[in-house]
């Protein structure tokens, strides 16, 4: 009874699966016009992605830099004091 019930679903799983549906073929205006709409939901995706990015690294690679710049000023500082002494 179990073996018969398994054979029973597997052969109505294989026969669903095995149906053929009628495939449609798209013209190129409906090509372009699905791709273009796919492309427009990725790329609005990936610019509010790339926005989100921009503001979390730019705080930390602005401020390293911003120390960076701050750094070479002040170490040039000492030498510029003592040259106008001279």
């Amino acid at each position: 009874m179990k073996h018969s019930l398994t054979i029973t679903v597997f052969f109505s799983l294989f026969f669903t699966a095995c149906t053929r549906k009628e495939e449609t073929i798209l013209t190129k205006q409906q090509l372009k016009a699905k791709a273009d709409s796919i492309v427009a939901m990725k790329k609005a995706d990936i610019s509010q992605q790339a926005a989100e990015d921009l503001d979390r690294r730019s705080s930390i690679e602005v401020k390293a830099k911003a120390d960076s710049i701050v750094e070479a000023w002040q170490a040039k500082q000492p030498k510029a004091q003592a040259d106008s002494t001279k």
